[in-house]
């Protein structure tokens, strides 16, 4: 006989959105609602030639370390690259808000993501652009968007199947049931492969009319929060055999990325 499990109970799993957004003060709401998306039009406002002097990453002055953080938050165009990205922005804060419980987590991820990524993403774009010898600027908040947007798939996950998934690390629960048993770790499997494939499509390169879109950086913040979301779930749940598909799904996910990059650099410097 299939030993008892827990349900999903959607009517409990809506009363916990409601209590989730409830759960956050006022200072929160503050300053990920308002602060943050009027820093954003508070550099835009500078004048360019302080933003092209301080602010906006430059592949051939290096020197300008802090660039490597504030070109995350710098932008010369308010429409559609700053408007765009504030309401991206917007959708998928309001995801995590509403889906989100644990605010330890939500600290850490949201600390990387608005101090830690934009180093990160920085030092890949210097990495990429070396490799085909050409100077670049780069500004923009896509890849803390990036970041986020990984945040608020996970994080949907864990709202919507999340009392479930220490069962998988028991396969007697599912006595009688193997087959069913096989099946559900196999429809996880594809959900998280779903998430990561989300992340390489985030990371293509494409022209955005006079500019390139950059997709490492993109990439690179995504692929950074679902390290770290990894990394604090391995700290925190007993749920071994999802993070071990997580942790698998992520290498992927870059194996498949760097390939992309490869070919893509094989295409520009061979024309």
């Amino acid at each position: 006989m299939e030993e008892s499990r827990p349900n999903i109970d959607y009517t409990l799993k809506l009363e916990q959105i409601r209590s989730n957004l409830k759960n956050w003060n006022f200072y929160e709401w503050i300053l990920f609602w308002v602060a943050i998306p009027a820093l954003l039009f508070v550099v835009y406002s500078l004048p360019q030639s302080i933003k092209d002097e301080y602010f906006i990453l430059n592949t051939e002055n290096l020197w300008r370390v802090q660039t490597f953080l504030f070109s995350s938050y710098t932008h010369s165009q308010l429409y559609p690259h700053l408007i765009g990205n504030i309401a991206f922005y917007f959708i998928v804060m309001l995801m995590i808000f509403a889906f989100e419980d644990n605010k330890r987590r939500f600290w850490i991820v949201a600390s990387w993501s608005l101090f830690i990524v934009p180093f990160i993403s920085s030092s890949l774009t210097i990495i990429l652009w070396s490799i085909f010898n050409r100077t670049v600027t780069g500004q923009g908040f896509s890849a803390i968007n990036g970041a986020f947007l990984a945040y608020a798939m996970f994080i949907f996950v864990i709202w919507g199947i999340g009392d479930t998934l220490e069962n998988f690390d028991h396969p007697e629960y599912f006595t009688g049931s193997k087959s069913r048993y096989n099946f559900l770790r196999i429809l996880l499997g594809l959900l998280l492969a779903l998430i990561v494939i989300m992340g390489i499509q985030f990371g293509v390169f494409a022209d955005a009319g006079g500019s390139v879109v950059n997709g490492i950086a993109h990439f690179g913040g995504y692929i950074t929060s679902l390290a770290v979301l990894l990394m604090f779930d391995q700290k925190t749940e007993e749920r071994r055999y999802f993070d071990r598909l997580l942790g698998t799904s992520i290498l992927i996910g870059i194996f498949w990325y760097v390939i992309y990059l490869m070919i893509l650099v094989h295409f520009v410097k061979n024309g």
